[in-house]
């Protein structure tokens, strides 16, 4: 029984690392594209000052 729980939380913490680096590569990846090459991108301050940058 012991076994099985552990292997539940192992596999369920990996799915869950794994779809938190799935999610979060795109955006950095736009940001970075961003940062090397301004003029291809349209760039805004949130709240709170975070600034987000998307390509055109």
């Amino acid at each position: 029984m012991k076994t099985k729980i552990i292997a539940m939380l192992t596999t369920l913490g990996f799915g869950l690392g794994l779809m938190a680096a799935v999610n979060a590569n795109p955006m950095q990846d736009e940001q970075r594209y961003c940062a090397e090459n301004p003029r291809d991108c349209y760039c805004e301050y949130r709240p709170g000052g975070a600034k987000v940058c998307f390509i055109l």
